[in-house]
């Protein structure tokens, strides 16, 4: 099945730790298949467990995100 986006790059803007969790705060881009760009910003809080991810909560512009999906199926 094709996917609605090609190459997708992640540009870290800050990283934060405490504990046995990890925020990472990115913004990321690329072009879905419909030739359109497709840009968000995201903030993932992972709790770490024996040394690896355990736990994600991710959050990001819904509004672009609805947008892409709108214009391209999975």
């Amino acid at each position: 099945m094709p996917q609605p986006l090609g190459i997708y790059a992640p540009a870290i803007r800050r990283m934060y730790a405490d504990g046995d969790t990890i925020i990472v705060f990115f913004d990321a881009s690329g072009d879905a298949t419909d030739g359109v760009r497709y840009d968000n910003t995201y903030a993932w809080f992972m709790r770490l467990e024996d040394g690896r991810v355990g736990e994600v909560s991710a959050f990001y512009d819904s509004l672009a995100f609805n947008d892409l999906w709108r214009r391209v199926s999975p």
